[in-house]
């Protein structure tokens, strides 16, 4: 049945115990991002099977907007699927889906899922998407970096400033691609869950907040976020550390002309599986990671 986080306040701690077995530290991440304003009780929608006031089964349902080749979609992203161990294989599973289907088609254009078990799904509308890719950048790295200027700050999200300044950032942000983007209020909340654990850096000068790895002297720059149309020789020089390849982890055919970068495979850690209604007419599909849930 469907159940209300407001109406029930024991639900989401109830729920909590049961998502925790399934997925650790999941509980852990849940509770800590409340404090930074993005709570998963706010945001998602609990279907569930009760027995004896203990959650034997959930499915949540969050909404999320994004915008598909230049067409806004209201979609739901379906997450914390999980059955209590023992009693999964006596049709919790299906009798949620079925509830969670129905509320879909009454609600939502179209619906999406994260998952590592494509095969769980098959009986249900749902379609593997394309291969997903990541982006490399074609030209000469150090002839960008021969004037490096350095202004990266960390963000502390524990200091107010800097948890406002997120959080404006994202009010007026600028999207890098024209495939796929996610907007809306609960990105910042699925952004913030993505990143509980990763360095955040600002650059005032560029006014952006920039996500990035460097790996075996590769920089993986997972997002930017600015109200502005960033300059990537000015993102570039802002980062101190030395690296001499550039993958962008999304498609920045926004940010830069086709003929600077090439598409490769990328091996995300579970693949996306949408509805029929969530048609991706690109070439080269590529989910902004950081908003997966």
């Amino acid at each position: 049945m469907i159940g209300d986080y407001f109406k029930d306040p024991r639900l989401f701690a109830r729920c909590m115990y049961l998502i925790a077995e399934v997925f650790p530290g999941c509980k852990e991440l849940a509770l800590k991002s409340v404090k930074y304003g993005a709570s998963w009780r706010k945001v998602s929608v609990p279907f569930v099977v009760e027995e004896k006031g203990e959650i034997i089964a959930h499915i949540g349902v969050l909404p999320i907007e994004i915008e598909l080749n230049k067409k806004k979609h209201h979609t739901a992203a379906i997450h914390a699927v999980c059955v209590k161990k023992e009693r999964r294989g006596e049709g919790y599973f299906k009798y949620l889906m079925k509830e969670v289907m129905d509320f879909i088609d009454n609600n939502f254009n179209s619906s999406i899922l994260f998952t590592d078990k494509p095969y769980l799904y098959k009986n249900y509308p749902y379609k593997t998407m394309l291969p997903e890719y990541n982006f490399v950048f074609n030209k000469d790295v150090h002839s960008i970096l021969h004037e490096k200027k350095i202004d990266l700050r960390t963000l502390c999200l524990d200091n107010s400033d800097d948890l406002r300044l997120v959080y404006s950032m994202f009010a007026t942000r600028v999207q890098l691609s024209n495939q796929i983007s996610v907007l809306g209020k609960n990105r910042t909340t699925l952004f913030i869950m993505n990143t509980l654990y990763r360095k955040l850096h600002y650059s005032e000068e560029l006014n952006a907040l920039i996500v990035f790895d460097i790996v075996s002297n590769t920089l993986y720059i997972k997002e930017i976020v600015s109200p502005n149309n960033c300059d990537l020789a000015s993102v570039l020089k802002s980062i101190p550390e030395i690296f001499g390849k550039i993958v962008f982890e999304f498609c920045p055919d926004k940010f830069l002309g086709k003929e600077d970068y090439t598409a490769i495979l990328a091996s995300p850690e579970c693949c996306v599986m949408a509805s029929k209604n969530f048609v991706f007419e690109g070439k080269y599909f590529c989910y902004p990671r950081l908003y997966s849930c």
